[in-house]
């Protein structure tokens, strides 16, 4: 009797520790894949290849259709083609000359600004004022707006801007962060289809079409947010700052980046700051102040469109009856025409549909949907603070012009953040070795970037790029074209598909997305273009405001 109890506790005991075995295998292999720890000897799989199947969605599977490519979103008439090329075709690596490389000699700032006509002028042709869509070559023109009293000083007064820098801390940690930079202002900026005149330190505050809207304008009463209400107002802000108590933060120095981070809890007492209090406010065409109903905490969360900056007007709208919704804390996407639901509100960031495809997200799986509300690729992803993880598709560290390219589709590709090769560090920690952006196409295949060069935005299909060797800036469209040859120390992204180019000390001009000059290399400066507008300056002639106009 003995025996056979003491031959039942050791074969119950053996079981026991069997399960706990299995138990202990099954949750090793679970932190493994979730990037927990590392072993030095297997080399994990990289996420060139996502996962392929699909998730169940609302609707049933339709055959996919390939978008139409629509006049205002390229000056020419192919096809547009959905699928990028195969990652082993490279475009041209030494960039032949093109068209936006030489200007007339003869040309000076005075005579190409003598050469345009009016905007009244062109009013009278046919011509209509555009605050969004692409230029076209042979429908679009630029116009000279009627301003006076500009003077001929580039700057009267210096200005706090919003710039960026990458930093490199300890053990490879690359992150991307806002700064504030004190520069000259110029005399004359564009914002959000307004122009703010600067004479000797009093500001002006013009239409569009020139004429003076506030002939006193302080900016530090009613300053310009680059947000807009739901029907694509302009929101001022008025500040208001007041003392209260504030429970701050407790900060502490992470281990393996010595980054300065959040810990997640708070000071046990308050400490009193001044904290700004936010009215929002739209000004008419009349020149009135009127308080806009939105406040930060009720603002439709639609009006958010994942990046900030002075965009044009069509920028993240859906250019087809699919739009997003925001309902239950999650976001789905419904017919404008009809109201009818789509897809149920299940993703935490969305985005709206271009070029017939959309992006989506969910908190670790990054989707890309087509118009009839499939999935049509999935991938996973992790958010920027996430360095315990294996995966390499990565959001963007900050969402101003700089991320342009992200979340949108244009010409069937859309930018992805790639953290590559991932090694460990104390077992659960992770270094980035690499930091970059890439082109993906809707089947999740990568767009092959030229050898040497950095994506640093896309945007009307066009790619600006970077040369790692001399640090000079280039452009490239979707078809691995060269149209802006890389030997420019300025070039910015492409907005309204207008591109400047030139060098920091020396002349600027204006290209369009085919690299056709639409404005010489012989201004002093030139503005990123705003609601279609340019700011122009020269010595010569001092400053001018354009206007892109078609009919």
């Amino acid at each position: 009797m003995k025996k056979r109890i003491l031959h039942f506790i050791g074969v119950q005991a053996v079981r026991a520790a069997a399960i706990v075995i299995l138990f202990g295998l099954t949750v090793g292999a679970m932190m493994y894949l979730r990037g927990y720890f590392d072993f030095s000897f297997v080399e994990r799989v990289p996420i060139g290849n996502a996962a392929k199947e699909t998730l169940p969605v609302e609707t049933e599977a339709v055959t996919e259709p390939i978008p139409e490519e629509t006049e205002a979103a390229e000056p020419n008439t192919e096809e547009l083609t959905t699928e990028a090329p195969p990652v082993e075709q490279t475009p041209t690596q030494n960039p032949t000359p093109g068209p936006a490389q030489t200007t007339t000699k003869k040309e000076t700032a005075k005579t190409v600004s003598d050469a345009l006509k009016t905007a009244k002028t062109l009013q009278s042709q046919g011509y209509s004022a555009q605050t969004s869509g692409i230029y076209q070559r042979g429908r679009s023109v630029l116009a000279k707006l009627p301003l006076s009293g500009l003077g001929k000083n580039f700057s009267y007064s210096k200005h706090d801007v919003r710039d960026v820098q990458i930093v490199e801390y300890e053990k490879g940690c690359i992150v991307t962060e806002e700064i504030s930079v004190t520069e000259d202002r110029p005399a004359v900026t564009l914002r959000n289809g307004y122009i703010i005149r600067d004479v000797n330190g009093k500001f002006t505050l013009l239409k569009p079409d020139g004429t003076t809207l506030l002939s006193d304008y302080d900016e530090s009463d009613f300053r310009l947010t680059g947000l807009r209400d739901e029907n694509g107002r302009a929101l001022f802000a008025a500040v208001k700052r007041v003392k209260e108590d504030v429970f701050l933060p407790i900060m502490t120095v992470e281990e393996y980046s010595r980054r300065p981070m959040e810990s997640g809890l708070f000071e046990e007492e308050p400490t009193k700051m001044e904290v700004e209090h936010l009215t929002y406010y739209i000004l008419s065409d009349d020149g009135k102040w009127e308080v806009s109903p939105y406040t930060d905490e009720t603002r439709p969360k639609e009006t958010e469109l994942g990046l900030q900056f002075d965009a044009p007007l069509d920028f993240g709208e859906s250019d087809c009856d699919l739009v997003r919704f925001y309902n239950y804390g999650r976001w789905g996407y419904k017919n404008a025409k009809t109201g009818a639901t789509v897809i149920f509100p299940r993703f935490t960031e969305a985005y709206n549909f271009h070029d017939g495809y959309a992006v989506a997200l969910d908190g670790y799986m990054m989707y890309f949907l087509n118009e009839q509300g499939n999935i049509v690729y999935q991938m996973s992803y992790a958010e920027p603070e996430q360095f315990q993880t294996f995966e390499n598709i990565t959001l963007p560290d900050t969402n101003g012009i700089e991320s342009l390219g992200y979340y949108y589709f244009s010409h069937g590709l859309t930018r992805i953040r790639i953290r590559q090769n991932l090694v460990t560090y104390k077992a659960y920690y992770y270094i980035k070795e690499s930091d970059s952006s890439y082109l993906f196409d809707v089947k999740g295949n990568q767009f092959p970037l030229p050898t040497g060069y950095t994506l640093e935005a896309y945007s009307d299909g066009v790619l600006l790029l970077k040369n790692n060797d001399t640090g000079l800036l280039g452009c490239m469209n979707y078809k691995n074209e060269w149209i802006v040859q890389p030997q420019y120390s300025h070039v910015t992204p492409s907005l309204s598909g207008m591109i400047v180019v030139g060098n920091e000390n020396g002349k600027k001009g204006l290209v369009d997305t085919s690299g056709n000059w639409i404005l010489p290399q012989v201004f002093d400066y030139l503005s990123e273009p705003s609601q279609g507008m340019i700011a122009a300056f020269d010595k010569s002639v001092g400053w001018q405001v354009f206007r892109m106009m078609s009919k």
